[in-house]
């Protein structure tokens, strides 16, 4: 059975740079994949190859056998792939509560997305989200005032009003405290029973906790791909990048 996202031969020129090398990986629907490797390796650009906002020089990206290789951005976010990046884009000015409801309109008219929520389901999606993000006591907050991880969290509750099929996300705990990657280990466990994602990430140590799948990239290629089990006993990639994280 084809994965939910598959990614074939891809790769990715700028210029003269190659930055993505006959890449390919599949996601099966259900699991939550991890997505490491070494600074440079091109994990963020396999993201915005996935989402359309570069195209690549060659190969081939299908999401529920559908080829999306050549779509626009927002075809692709429209087809239910949605994205949180590493730098939360919130909404600072307006209350957790607003933030929510922005991200569950469907309307392109800003007047109607700020004063127009009458939609069917909401109440109930948005208490759902603010449940699984930890904010429900902070819904009348300004977002402007939500610490770091808070802020991160109201991001994928943000990304989840959307209801896509597939949930990437960049660096998820950059940034935070201990206390908040315990949490935030907690919300994509719960994550894990009702979606597909694919995260981005760097310490290992959340890795462990979330991934059902390990990809690891290296100078745009696949290096390895299993379980995290598998990853960390392959001699490859200890030399190339778990070495060099126990070393740092």
């Amino acid at each position: 059975m084809p994965g939910l996202l598959e990614i074939h031969n891809l790769s990715k020129s700028f210029d003269t740079t190659k930055v993505i090398n006959d890449f390919s990986m599949e996601v099966t629907e259900g699991t939550l994949c991890c997505l490491v490797g070494p600074n440079g390796a091109g994990k963020t650009t396999t993201m915005d190859l996935i989402t359309g906002r570069i195209k690549p020089t060659s190969g081939k990206i299908v999401f529920a056998n559908e080829d999306i290789t050549a779509k626009h951005e927002h075809i692709i976010a429209r087809s239910g792939i949605g994205r949180k990046f590493q730098v939360p884009a919130v909404l600072r000015d307006m209350t957790v509560r607003q933030n929510l409801e922005v991200a569950y309109s469907r309307q392109t008219n800003p007047f109607w997305n700020l004063f127009k929520f009458r939609v069917a389901g909401l109440k109930q999606k948005l208490d759902e989200i603010a449940t699984l993000a930890g904010l429900t006591g902070r819904l009348n907050d300004r977002a402007g005032i939500l610490s770091h991880g808070e802020t991160q969290w109201l991001e994928i509750g943000m990304v989840l009003m959307q209801e896509p099929r597939l949930l990437l996300m960049d660096e998820p705990i950059a940034g935070m405290t201990e206390g908040e990657i315990e949490k935030t280990v907690r919300i994509f466990r719960d994550l894990r029973k009702t979606a597909t994602l694919v995260v981005v990430e760097h310490d290992m140590g959340f890795v462990r906790e979330i991934a059902d799948e390990v990809v690891v990239m290296h100078m745009g290629s696949l290096l390895a791909q299993g379980t995290i089990q598998q990853i960390e006993g392959n001699a490859r990639v200890r030399e190339v990048y778990l070495g060099e994280q126990e070393a740092a």
